[in-house]
């Protein structure tokens, strides 16, 4: 094998490596680009997940709200109805 033939056989073992580094930066860079994609869709849910418990936070407190202010009626009228029954035995008596 000739000088020239050598030289030509070590010129194309490293364009070989390096179109197989190049290969394997291409694939870790698409892999960092999907870990990316998915961190943004990971984020992007989070907040969608949070928005949605804030306002079932929100919901929750003004059923409390309305279930005590229920509460609060339902015991006035309760008041009220005993007082009526104790006014019509008083006045039986």
């Amino acid at each position: 094998m000739s000088d020239l033939d050598q030289a030509l056989g070590r010129l194309n073992a490293a364009l070989e490596a390096a179109e197989a580094a190049v290969g394997r930066a291409i694939d870790s860079a698409d892999a960092a680009r999907e870990r990316e994609q998915e961190l943004q869709a990971f984020a992007d849910d989070r907040l969608r997940l949070a928005e949605l418990l804030d306002g079932s936070a929100a919901k929750a407190e003004a059923a409390r709200a309305a279930q005590v202010k229920a509460r609060d009626q339902i015991a006035a009228r309760v008041d009220a109805a005993i007082e009526a029954v104790e006014s019509v035995l008083a006045e039986a008596r």
